[in-house]
């Protein structure tokens, strides 16, 4: 398979999906997308060596969807490249503008790509736009949902908590990811935040929908929740703490928490001595507003709701 060309792009985005054993939930997301109130895009989905009915599925789908709007282009692999592989040669092969993900268990609602498109082209400065979510469960139930901060600065300071940017509800300029280097291939686990984290480092602006655009699935087979993947969780914490640290314009209270964040990574790899020291910078930085600070204590109180579920 020859993933060096690119897709010719039909309208000015493209939606990315890359999907490995994705039954029985992929024809719900896949049609999630065929729905959209969006006329005319290219949608591009990377079968990364499925071993259930994912490649059977998508064959009959192309079979029925020949001529017909949005364009569906379906590339499967022989050989299983893990999720950041498959992403990365789906993006190489994206000629639009505009870049669209849709994780292969979760569901957009119909305007979704419509909204963020319109919303792109009306603020040239933004790379990165996303939304606010649902959480659903196995079934399609609802289960809780999240609203994220929606401007820039708000969201930059944010990133010390949590990852603001749900993955399927993120659009972005596409020679902005392709310039901050793609999805880096060295994460096994947050590939996404740490793309995102670079192109904001590199000086992008980013913003967020305060609307509910898709619907993210939680359920028991989800690779990132595998026990296996804590390691390369700790190692890639690490990574994105330091990082967010070298985001541009970043504010002081966001740097603490950055800072703690950074801490408790190192510890929990154990370089107890070196996250004391990142404690001690936190500290130095303004003592009075390491005190007060209320990203850094919900920061702490994120961190102990995690230590007593794992009791």
């Amino acid at each position: 398979m020859n993933f060096n060309k690119k897709i010719p792009g039909y309208g000015s985005l493209t939606v990315v999906m890359t999907v490995y054993n994705g039954m029985p939930y992929l024809e719900e997301s896949v049609q999630s997308i065929l729905d959209q109130s969006l006329p005319i895009f290219t949608f591009l989905i990377v079968n990364n060596a499925s071993e259930d009915g994912t490649r059977a599925f998508l064959d009959d789908l192309n079979g029925r969807r020949a001529g017909l709007s949005p364009y569906l282009r379906i590339e499967h692999l022989s050989v299983n490249l893990g999720r950041t592989g498959a992403l990365n040669l789906a993006l190489e092969r994206v000629d639009t503008e505009f870049t669209a993900i849709m994780d292969a268990d979760d569901v957009s609602v119909r305007s979704r790509l419509e909204r963020q498109i319109e919303f792109m082209r009306e603020h040239p400065e933004v790379v990165l736009l996303g939304a606010d979510v649902d959480y659903i469960d196995e079934k399609g139930q609802v289960t809780g949902s999240e609203r994220f901060p929606i401007a820039h600065a708000d969201l930059r300071d944010h990133l010390p908590l949590y990852n603001p940017f749900a993955n399927s509800a993120c659009m972005f300029r596409t020679e902005s990811a392709l310039v901050a280097g793609g999805y880096d291939s060295s994460f096994a686990y947050a590939q996404d935040l740490a793309l995102w984290v670079v192109m904001l480092r590199s000086g992008g602006r980013a913003a967020s929908l305060n609307e509910k655009l898709v619907s993210i699935r939680r359920h028991g087979a989800q690779s990132t929740r595998d026990a296996a993947m804590s390691g390369a969780r700790a190692l890639d914490n690490r990574r994105i703490s330091e990082a967010i640290l070298e985001i541009p314009d970043l504010g002081i209270n966001a740097r603490q928490a950055a800072l703690l964040r950074l801490a408790l990574a190192l510890y929990g790899l154990g370089e107890k001595n070196p996250a004391l020291a990142r404690i001690w910078e936190a500290v130095r930085e303004k003592p009075l507003a390491f005190c007060f600070n209320p990203l850094l204590w919900r920061r702490l109180l994120m961190q102990g709701r995690k230590l007593l579920q794992k009791i």
